[in-house]
C-alpha cells in the first residue's frame, strides 16, 4: 500500500498508509495524518493516491504546501518525490492502492459502531446529479420530494466524509452537490434549482461570508446555513447579519454529523409564511412602500462606488436617515436620488436619533418632485446645447 513517510531528523519517524480517499493532513487532531509540528497548520492538506500518484490540495495552510520545491494550491506527487509542509518534509512511495478505502480519519474512530446507519462513505465525491429528476415514485406511487442540497467547502475529505453519509441518512432523498470553490459554487447554482446550500467559511480567494452575501443577492429566498470548525460570537453574528438561516459548527463525529443533518433537514422542511421569490426591476422607492405599508421594521442599506447610507423603517414608518454628513430628510432625498447602485434589507436596529418626522407617502411624493425636477433640467439643457450646436453649423 502507498503511504507518506517522514523524513526530517528532527521528528521522530512516522508513516501513514493512503487509501484511495482523501486524507487530511495536519496538526490538530482529527486529521487522517496528525503531524505535531509548529510549522504545520492545524488543517494544512488533504491528499489522496491515484495510480501511482499522490493528489495534493493546499487547504490555506500558513507556511505552505510545497512539491519539489514549488509551493501550489493544488498538484500532484510522484513516486520518491518529497511533500513539504511548513518545515516537514515527507516522502512519498507508491504502491498499488486499494481503491475505495475507507476514508482514515480519527474524527469517526470512536463514534461510526454507534452510527449504525452510516457507512464507510463512497470513494469519490457524491456526484453532480442533474436536476431533471426532482421526484421519485414510491412504492404507492405516490411521489417524493427530492431535495437538492449543495455543501461548499474547500476540503475535499470533509465534503466526501460529510455528503457521504447525509446521502445516506436522507435515504436517499437529498440530491447531493459539492463545490470546492466559490466559482465552482456558483456554476453549480446556475445549472440547478437548490433547496439549500451549505457553506463553509474558510474557503481561498472568495471566503464564505463573501459568498453568503453573493449567493443572497442572486438568489433570494433560498435557505443557506454556515457551517465552520472555528466557530466564534464574532462570526456566527456576521453569518446570520449576511443573511444565513443557520450557523454550525462543523461535526467531528458520525454522531456530530447526524445531528447536524436532522438540523439541516428541519431548515428544507421549514416553510416560510406567504411568498417567496425574487421580484424583477423592483426599485428602491417600490421596496420602502411595500415595507411601510407592511408595517414592517426593517433598513434599508444602500450603496453605490462614491456614497452608502441608511434608511430606518420602524413599524411602517420612517425614522431616520444617513449618508455621509447628511441627516434626516436631507439624507433619505440624498439616497433617492442615486441614479445607480444597490440595496439590500437588513434586520432591524434603533437608529442612533429620530430625525424625520414627515409620513412616508410625503417624504416619496417629495422625493418624486425632486426628481422629475431633476429630469426637467436636464432636458432643458440638453435641448439648449443641441440648439447651440445648430446655430453653430449654419
Amino acid at each position: 500500500m502507498a503511504r507518506l513517510v517522514v523524513i526530517n531528523k528532527s521528528l521522530a519517524s512516522s508513516a501513514h498508509e493512503l487509501g484511495g480517499t482523501w486524507t487530511t493532513i495536519g496538526r490538530a487532531d482529527g486529521n487522517g495524518f496528525q503531524i505535531v509540528e509548529g510549522s504545520v497548520s492545524g488543517r494544512h492538506c488533504e491528499v489522496r493516491v491515484q495510480g501511482e500518484e499522490l493528489q495534493v490540495r493546499d487547504l490555506i495552510s500558513t507556511n505552505g504546501t510545497f512539491i519539489a520545491g514549488q509551493k501550489i494550491s493544488e498538484g500532484v506527487v510522484k513516486a520518491g518525490q518529497i511533500l513539504r509542509l511548513g518545515d516537514v518534509e515527507l516522502k512519498f512511495e507508491a504502491s498499488a492502492a486499494t481503491p475505495g478505502t475507507a476514508f482514515n480519519s480519527k474524527m469517526l474512530a470512536t463514534n461510526v459502531a454507534a452510527a449504525k446507519a452510516a457507512p464507510a462513505p463512497t470513494p469519490a465525491p457524491p456526484p453532480m446529479v442533474p436536476a431533471k429528476e426532482p421526484v421519485a415514485v414510491v412504492a404507492d406511487g405516490t411521489a417524493e420530494k427530492k431535495f437538492q442540497v449543495l455543501f461548499v467547502d474547500d476540503s475535499m475529505a470533509f465534503l466526501e466524509l460529510f455528503g457521504g453519509l447525509c446521502a445516506e441518512f436522507s435515504k436517499g432523498s437529498w440530491l447531493i452537490h459539492t463545490a470546492t470553490s466559490a466559482d465552482r459554487a456558483l456554476a453549480v447554482l446556475a445549472e440547478h434549482s437548490m433547496d439549500l446550500v451549505v457553506l463553509d467559511i474558510g474557503m481561498p480567494l472568495l471566503d464564505g461570508l463573501q459568498l453568503l452575501g453573493l449567493i443572497n443577492r442572486r438568489y433570494p429566498g433560498l435557505k443557506i446555513a454556515v457551517m465552520t470548525g472555528n466557530a466564534t460570537e464574532g462570526k456566527r453574528a456576521d453569518a446570520l447579519a449576511n443573511g444565513a438561516e443557520l450557523f454550525l459548527e462543523k461535526p467531528v463525529t458520525a454522531d456530530g454529523i447526524r445531528g447536524v443533518f436532522n438540523v439541516l433537514s428541519d431548515l428544507i422542511a421549514w416553510h416560510r409564511e406567504g411568498f417567496t421569490g425574487a421580484l424583477r426591476h423592483v426599485g428602491l422607492t417600490e421596496v420602502i412602500q411595500m415595507e411601510c405599508n407592511g408595517r414592517h421594521s426593517s433598513i434599508l442599506e444602500i450603496r453605490n462606488n462614491e456614497l452608502r447610507g441608511q434608511i430606518f423603517i420602524e413599524a411602517g414608518v420612517i425614522t431616520h436617515a444617513a449618508v455621509g454628513a447628511l441627516a434626516g430628510e436631507q439624507a433619505f432625498y440624498r439616497l433617492l436620488s442615486l441614479r445607480g447602485g444597490e440595496f439590500q434589507v437588513k434586520p432591524f436596529k434603533a437608529p442612533p436619533q429620530r430625525t424625520i418626522e414627515s409620513r412616508w407617502e410625503f417624504l416619496l411624493m417629495d422625493a418624486a418632485r425632486a426628481s422629475d425636477e431633476e429630469t426637467g433640467m436636464v432636458k432643458k439643457s440638453d435641448v439648449a446645447v443641441t440648439a447651440t450646436a445648430a446655430d453653430a453649423k449654419k
